[in-house]
Protein backbone atom coordinates (compact mmCIF):
# COMPACT_ATOMS: atom_id res chain seq x y z
CA UNK A 1 0.00 0.00 0.00
CA UNK A 2 2.64 2.41 -1.11
CA UNK A 3 5.37 4.14 1.16
CA UNK A 4 5.90 2.12 4.20
CA UNK A 5 7.40 5.69 5.80
CA UNK A 6 6.04 5.24 9.54
CA UNK A 7 4.12 8.58 10.57
CA UNK A 8 2.86 10.54 13.12
CA UNK A 9 -0.97 10.75 13.19
CA UNK A 10 -3.59 12.30 15.19
CA UNK A 11 -7.27 10.87 14.88
CA UNK A 12 -9.79 13.94 16.21
CA UNK A 13 -12.63 11.94 17.12
CA UNK A 14 -12.37 8.27 17.82
CA UNK A 15 -15.77 7.14 17.41
CA UNK A 16 -17.79 4.70 14.93
CA UNK A 17 -14.91 5.52 11.95
CA UNK A 18 -12.39 7.25 14.05
CA UNK A 19 -11.56 4.36 16.73
CA UNK A 20 -11.16 1.53 14.39
CA UNK A 21 -9.39 3.06 12.00
CA UNK A 22 -6.91 4.88 14.61
CA UNK A 23 -6.37 1.39 15.90
CA UNK A 24 -5.39 -0.07 12.14
CA UNK A 25 -3.12 2.97 11.78
CA UNK A 26 -1.57 1.64 14.62
CA UNK A 27 -1.40 -1.76 13.87
CA UNK A 28 0.60 -0.77 10.05
CA UNK A 29 3.02 0.84 12.47
CA UNK A 30 2.16 4.18 12.86
CA UNK A 31 2.48 6.22 15.89
CA UNK A 32 -1.49 7.74 17.05
CA UNK A 33 -2.89 9.89 18.64
CA UNK A 34 -6.96 9.67 19.03
CA UNK A 35 -9.55 12.21 20.81
CA UNK A 36 -12.72 11.28 22.82
CA UNK A 37 -15.16 13.69 24.51
CA UNK A 38 -15.54 10.72 27.38
CA UNK A 39 -13.16 9.90 30.07
CA UNK A 40 -14.33 6.58 30.53
CA UNK A 41 -13.12 5.62 26.89
CA UNK A 42 -9.38 6.65 27.32
CA UNK A 43 -8.48 3.53 28.75
CA UNK A 44 -9.75 1.69 25.77
CA UNK A 45 -7.75 3.89 23.38
CA UNK A 46 -4.62 3.58 25.50
CA UNK A 47 -5.30 -0.14 25.75
CA UNK A 48 -5.10 -0.28 21.72
CA UNK A 49 -1.89 1.46 21.86
CA UNK A 50 -3.08 5.16 21.00
CA UNK A 51 -2.03 8.05 22.47
CA UNK A 52 -5.36 9.11 24.60
CA UNK A 53 -6.51 12.90 24.54
CA UNK A 54 -9.88 14.18 26.05
CA UNK A 55 -10.96 16.96 24.04
CA UNK A 56 -14.02 18.59 23.84
CA UNK A 57 -14.91 21.08 20.40
CA UNK A 58 -17.83 23.42 20.59
CA UNK A 59 -17.95 26.89 18.26
CA UNK A 60 -15.69 28.98 20.64
CA UNK A 61 -13.01 26.78 21.63
CA UNK A 62 -11.40 23.07 21.59
CA UNK A 63 -10.19 22.26 24.96
CA UNK A 64 -6.91 20.19 25.27
CA UNK A 65 -6.12 20.37 21.56
CA UNK A 66 -2.80 22.28 21.52
CA UNK A 67 -1.00 19.62 22.69
CA UNK A 68 -2.98 16.62 20.53
CA UNK A 69 -1.73 18.75 17.57
CA UNK A 70 1.48 18.70 18.62
CA UNK A 71 4.48 17.23 16.65
CA UNK A 72 1.91 16.21 14.44
CA UNK A 73 2.57 15.23 10.63
CA UNK A 74 -1.11 14.09 9.44
CA UNK A 75 -4.52 14.79 10.72
CA UNK A 76 -7.52 13.12 10.32
CA UNK A 77 -10.96 14.78 10.96
CA UNK A 78 -13.28 12.29 11.66
CA UNK A 79 -15.65 14.84 14.33
CA UNK A 80 -19.38 14.03 13.81
CA UNK A 81 -21.40 17.46 13.16
CA UNK A 82 -23.87 16.09 15.67
CA UNK A 83 -26.75 17.70 13.87
CA UNK A 84 -29.06 15.55 14.39
CA UNK A 85 -28.94 15.80 18.54
CA UNK A 86 -28.44 19.89 18.43
CA UNK A 87 -29.70 21.55 15.24
CA UNK A 88 -28.80 24.36 16.44
CA UNK A 89 -24.95 23.45 16.32
CA UNK A 90 -22.16 25.55 14.25
CA UNK A 91 -20.39 22.91 12.98
CA UNK A 92 -18.48 25.27 10.39
CA UNK A 93 -17.58 27.42 13.35
CA UNK A 94 -16.00 24.52 15.34
CA UNK A 95 -14.07 23.05 12.00
CA UNK A 96 -13.20 27.69 11.53
CA UNK A 97 -11.96 27.34 14.90
CA UNK A 98 -10.16 24.22 14.23
CA UNK A 99 -8.54 25.57 11.05
CA UNK A 100 -6.63 28.48 12.94
CA UNK A 101 -4.75 26.13 15.40
CA UNK A 102 -4.07 23.88 12.91
CA UNK A 103 -1.95 26.86 10.68
CA UNK A 104 0.03 26.96 13.80
CA UNK A 105 1.18 23.80 13.79
CA UNK A 106 3.92 21.69 12.06
CA UNK A 107 0.69 19.41 10.35
CA UNK A 108 1.53 18.70 6.81
CA UNK A 109 -1.26 16.67 5.40
CA UNK A 110 -5.18 16.75 6.96
CA UNK A 111 -8.15 14.72 5.85
CA UNK A 112 -11.80 15.86 6.42
CA UNK A 113 -14.76 13.30 6.48
CA UNK A 114 -17.30 14.67 4.90
CA UNK A 115 -20.51 13.13 2.99
CA UNK A 116 -21.88 12.69 -0.42
CA UNK A 117 -25.26 14.98 1.10
CA UNK A 118 -22.86 18.26 -0.13
CA UNK A 119 -24.64 17.13 -3.82
CA UNK A 120 -28.19 17.57 -2.38
CA UNK A 121 -30.82 16.17 -4.56
CA UNK A 122 -28.63 16.34 -7.62
CA UNK A 123 -29.86 13.45 -10.13
CA UNK A 124 -28.02 11.72 -12.48
CA UNK A 125 -24.19 10.17 -12.47
CA UNK A 126 -22.37 12.41 -9.81
CA UNK A 127 -18.63 12.88 -9.93
CA UNK A 128 -15.80 15.03 -8.26
CA UNK A 129 -16.80 17.69 -10.56
CA UNK A 130 -20.63 17.64 -10.02
CA UNK A 131 -21.44 21.52 -8.38
CA UNK A 132 -22.61 20.78 -4.71
CA UNK A 133 -26.12 21.84 -4.05
CA UNK A 134 -26.94 20.84 -0.22
CA UNK A 135 -30.67 20.87 0.93
CA UNK A 136 -30.06 19.66 4.51
CA UNK A 137 -28.51 21.86 7.02
CA UNK A 138 -25.64 18.80 7.49
CA UNK A 139 -25.10 19.22 3.78
CA UNK A 140 -24.62 22.68 3.98
CA UNK A 141 -22.27 23.35 6.86
CA UNK A 142 -19.87 20.49 5.75
CA UNK A 143 -19.54 21.92 2.18
CA UNK A 144 -18.62 25.22 4.34
CA UNK A 145 -16.06 23.12 6.13
CA UNK A 146 -14.46 21.50 3.03
CA UNK A 147 -13.88 25.25 1.31
CA UNK A 148 -12.86 26.13 4.90
CA UNK A 149 -9.92 23.71 5.23
CA UNK A 150 -9.29 23.16 1.18
CA UNK A 151 -8.26 27.00 1.28
CA UNK A 152 -5.62 26.55 4.21
CA UNK A 153 -2.07 27.12 2.63
CA UNK A 154 -0.54 25.36 5.12
CA UNK A 155 -1.38 21.82 4.41
CA UNK A 156 -2.42 19.47 1.85
CA UNK A 157 -5.84 19.07 2.40
CA UNK A 158 -7.77 16.14 1.11
CA UNK A 159 -12.00 15.62 1.31
CA UNK A 160 -13.54 12.33 1.24
CA UNK A 161 -16.87 12.53 0.90
CA UNK A 162 -18.66 9.15 2.09
CA UNK A 163 -21.86 7.92 0.73
CA UNK A 164 -23.78 5.89 3.20
CA UNK A 165 -22.46 4.55 5.85
CA UNK A 166 -22.29 0.45 6.49
CA UNK A 167 -21.29 -1.60 9.32
CA UNK A 168 -21.98 -4.82 12.05
CA UNK A 169 -23.88 -2.00 13.92
CA UNK A 170 -24.93 0.44 11.04
CA UNK A 171 -27.40 -0.39 8.39
CA UNK A 172 -29.82 1.94 6.90
CA UNK A 173 -32.39 -1.09 7.18
CA UNK A 174 -33.17 -0.89 10.43
CA UNK A 175 -34.28 3.09 10.14
CA UNK A 176 -36.12 2.05 6.90
CA UNK A 177 -37.90 -0.71 9.06
CA UNK A 178 -39.54 1.65 11.35
CA UNK A 179 -41.18 3.73 8.52
CA UNK A 180 -44.38 3.76 7.67
CA UNK A 181 -43.22 3.45 3.61
CA UNK A 182 -40.01 3.36 1.74
CA UNK A 183 -39.84 5.86 -0.76
CA UNK A 184 -38.38 5.96 -4.18
CA UNK A 185 -37.52 2.23 -4.56
CA UNK A 186 -36.13 2.58 -8.00
CA UNK A 187 -33.55 4.86 -7.46
CA UNK A 188 -29.86 3.78 -6.72
CA UNK A 189 -28.07 2.93 -3.04
CA UNK A 190 -24.64 4.86 -3.01
CA UNK A 191 -23.54 3.08 0.41
CA UNK A 192 -20.11 2.59 1.57
CA UNK A 193 -18.59 -0.32 4.17
CA UNK A 194 -16.35 0.72 7.12
CA UNK A 195 -13.59 -1.65 6.16
CA UNK A 196 -13.64 0.21 2.61
CA UNK A 197 -13.57 3.78 4.47
CA UNK A 198 -10.94 2.17 6.49
CA UNK A 199 -9.36 1.10 3.39
CA UNK A 200 -9.63 4.85 1.74
CA UNK A 201 -8.37 6.93 5.00
CA UNK A 202 -5.32 4.59 4.67
CA UNK A 203 -4.45 4.46 1.37
CA UNK A 204 -4.63 8.06 1.59
CA UNK A 205 -2.08 8.69 4.44
CA UNK A 206 0.32 6.68 3.20
CA UNK A 207 0.42 7.80 -0.51
CA UNK A 208 0.77 11.54 1.08
CA UNK A 209 -0.83 12.91 -2.34
CA UNK A 210 -1.39 16.69 -3.02
CA UNK A 211 -4.84 16.65 -1.06
CA UNK A 212 -7.93 17.62 -2.94
CA UNK A 213 -12.01 16.31 -3.67
CA UNK A 214 -12.89 13.02 -3.49
CA UNK A 215 -16.07 10.48 -3.61
CA UNK A 216 -15.95 6.99 -1.83
CA UNK A 217 -18.73 5.38 -2.62
CA UNK A 218 -18.77 1.79 -2.93
CA UNK A 219 -19.38 0.83 -6.69
CA UNK A 220 -22.50 -1.12 -6.51
CA UNK A 221 -25.72 0.28 -7.67
CA UNK A 222 -28.93 -1.85 -7.86
CA UNK A 223 -32.21 -0.54 -6.45
CA UNK A 224 -33.30 0.86 -3.38
CA UNK A 225 -36.44 -1.88 -3.85
CA UNK A 226 -34.16 -4.96 -4.55
CA UNK A 227 -31.27 -4.16 -2.47
CA UNK A 228 -33.17 -3.43 0.82
CA UNK A 229 -35.63 -6.40 -0.23
CA UNK A 230 -32.24 -8.77 -0.01
CA UNK A 231 -30.65 -7.25 3.42
CA UNK A 232 -34.28 -7.34 4.95
CA UNK A 233 -34.46 -11.13 4.06
CA UNK A 234 -31.44 -11.77 4.78
CA UNK A 235 -31.72 -10.41 8.77
CA UNK A 236 -35.43 -11.45 9.07
CA UNK A 237 -36.84 -7.71 9.00
CA UNK A 238 -40.10 -7.44 8.11
CA UNK A 239 -40.32 -3.70 5.39
CA UNK A 240 -43.07 -1.45 5.18
CA UNK A 241 -44.41 -1.07 1.50
CA UNK A 242 -41.99 0.37 -1.44
CA UNK A 243 -44.27 3.69 -2.34
CA UNK A 244 -44.23 3.76 -6.05
CA UNK A 245 -43.24 7.10 -6.81
CA UNK A 246 -41.07 9.15 -9.29
CA UNK A 247 -37.71 7.46 -9.11
CA UNK A 248 -34.84 10.28 -8.05
CA UNK A 249 -32.34 8.63 -9.43
CA UNK A 250 -28.65 9.52 -8.83
CA UNK A 251 -25.55 7.68 -8.65
CA UNK A 252 -22.32 8.77 -7.07
CA UNK A 253 -18.70 7.72 -9.11
CA UNK A 254 -16.05 7.22 -6.83
CA UNK A 255 -13.52 6.56 -10.02
CA UNK A 256 -11.19 9.05 -8.86
CA UNK A 257 -10.30 7.61 -5.53
CA UNK A 258 -9.92 4.13 -7.32
CA UNK A 259 -7.32 5.05 -10.03
CA UNK A 260 -5.50 7.71 -7.54
CA UNK A 261 -4.90 5.55 -4.84
CA UNK A 262 -5.60 2.35 -6.57
CA UNK A 263 -8.36 1.32 -4.14
CA UNK A 264 -10.67 -1.58 -4.93
CA UNK A 265 -13.95 -1.63 -2.91
CA UNK A 266 -15.38 -4.89 -0.71
CA UNK A 267 -18.59 -4.96 -2.60
CA UNK A 268 -19.89 -7.97 -0.55
CA UNK A 269 -19.87 -6.65 2.66
CA UNK A 270 -23.06 -4.50 1.01
CA UNK A 271 -24.96 -7.90 1.25
CA UNK A 272 -24.54 -8.41 4.66
CA UNK A 273 -25.27 -6.73 7.64
CA UNK A 274 -21.96 -7.74 9.26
Amino acid sequence: MGTKKKRKIAVLGCGWLGLPLAKKLHSIGHTIKGSTTTKEKLLRLESNGIDPYLIHCAEENCDGIGPFLNEIECLVLALPPGLRRNPNRRFDLVIEHLADKIQQTTIQQLIFISSTSVYGNVVGDIDETTRPTPISISGKQLLKCEEILLNLSSVKTTVLRFGGLVGSDRHPIHALAKNDFIENPEGKINLIHLEDCIECIVSIVEKENDGGVFNAVCPYHPSRKTYYATIAKEAGIELPPFLQSTTQNRRIISEKIQKVFDIKFNVENLLTLN
